[in-house]
């Protein structure tokens, strides 16, 4: 019987400390945002300064991130499955468009995987399922994660009269990469399986697929394509009852064969008459014939069923965990790597406002975690650096030899709003008049 997984995931107000291994901060930017101006004081001008002040950091964020964007969608539309292949250098359109990507993956704090055994092993927790992963087709795939941490999950066993919790790696975020190889490159050998796999998809596409919740140990469902096989078990459930029917079947097949063919034989006149004994022979060999038949039949659609039953385990299992695909995951993504960089600038520049005075790299960073900590029961590697290089560039903070200190909240506005206002100027000489 195949195995049901539970995810068991902490709600506001009851949660667990979360521990991760990578900067991503899963708190809502709004969440964030009255948080830290309630640490300043709600209600007071400060704390309502402050989420002013974080409205146009949003904002100017959001306006780089759809420039980020266009270029994204531009460097993908060659390589989109939506759209008809066209005559650029696919090779070269593959590499741009792969580097941008990686580039907007890291920005919203995903991290390259390695898919390892899972690759070639089972799913040890959902289904139970085994999988092989064919590559034929694809010319690169690589995996992104985001969020990976440990959590306990459940797993139910007969008809879920048994369970058991164990302890697993859950990625919260994953992003599967997956170029197809171009027309004269798929070889003759693999052609049949890409187009019986591969649904239609035309050589050289790339599809982008954003998954949500999926346990380290099935990332292999994530594959293309992933497609199961036979466990021992049920090869072992068809298989003895197959030879413990079919031996006496084949037995009494193989002496009554040569009876039918003689009855044949003399229907067609190559032989003289056929007495009664005979004739019962040849009815005897014709049943014999039919059991054969019926029991194959039997047997393949039993087989059948144990695949569709595999098919629908897998397809369950990618199909609620599926967030966006293709172009749908580059708007997702864009939007991710901008609300992570305005968290990571906020809570830097919170850091700085309330110590009121210059702070070291590593005093900003145990700030910016001590307060994830406390108020949400996070704990996140901050990434310091990529907050610092916001904040500065956007010129809220000076630098005083190694530490920073925060401009306060009004002229910090100043200088926000003077940038949006820059964000605005015309690139170029307005038309005269005719």
């Amino acid at each position: 019987m195949a195995r049901r997984l539970v995810l068991r995931y902490p709600f506001a107000g009851q949660r667990e400390l979360m521990q991760r291994t990578d900067g991503y901060i899963p708190a809502r930017r709004a969440e964030l945002i009255a948080a830290l101006g309630a640490e300043m004081g709600a209600g007071t001008p400060q704390g309502a300064g402050f989420q002013d002040l974080a409205r146009i950091v949003a904002a100017l964020l959001h306006h780089e991130a759809h420039e980020a964007l266009e270029r994204l969608k531009t460097l993908y539309a060659p390589l989109d499955p939506d759209t008809p292949a066209s005559a650029a250098d696919n090779d070269a359109a593959l590499d741009a468009f792969e580097a941008a990507l990686t580039k907007a993956l890291v920005r919203a704090n995903f991290a390259e995987i390695e898919t390892g055994d899972e690759r070639r092993g089972r799913t040890k927790l959902t289904a139970d399922l085994h999988l092989v992963a064919s590559n034929d087709g694809i010319k690169r795939i690589r995996y992104f994660a985001r969020g990976v941490h440990r959590e306990p999950v459940t797993i139910k066993n007969l008809f879920g009269l048994i369970r058991k919790s164990v302890d697993a790696d859950i990625v919260e975020d994953v992003v599967v990469f997956v170029a197809f190889k171009d027309e004269n490159e798929i070889a003759r050998r693999e052609r049949r399986a890409f187009e019986r796999v591969r649904g239609g998809m035309r050589p050289g596409a790339v599809i982008v697929k954003h998954f949500r919740h999926v346990a380290r140990a099935e990332l292999i469902t994530l594959h293309p394509g992933a497609r199961p096989t036979m466990k021992r078990t049920d090869q072992l459930m068809l298989g003895v009852p197959a030879v413990a029917l079919g031996v006496p079947v084949l037995v009494q097949l193989g002496a009554a064969v040569p009876v039918l063919f003689a009855v044949i034989a003399a229907y067609l006149g190559a032989q003289g008459a056929i007495d009664g004994d005979r004739l019962k022979q040849a009815i005897a060999s014709m049943s014999a014939l039919v059991a054969v038949g019926g029991f194959v039949l039997r047997q393949k659609m039993k087989f059948e069923r144990q695949s569709l039953w595999y098919q629908k385990e897998l397809a369950e299992t990618v199909y609620f965990r599926n967030v966006a695909n293709n172009a749908g995951v580059l708007d997702a993504l864009i939007g991710a790597g901008e609300e992570q960089d305005s968290k990571e600038a906020l809570l830097a520049y919170w850091a700085l406002l309330v110590a009121n005075r210059p702070l070291a790299k590593q005093e900003i960073d145990k700030a910016a975690e001590e307060f994830l900590r406390r108020k949400f029961r996070l704990d996140v590697d901050f990434e310091i650096g990529d907050a610092l290089a916001k904040i500065e560039r956007m010129g809220i903070v000076t630098r005083e030899g190694e530490a920073l200190r925060a401009l306060p909240i009004d002229q910090s506005f100043d200088r926000l709003d003077a940038a949006w206002d820059d964000f605005f100027k015309r690139t170029s000489a307005p038309t005269p008049a005719t």
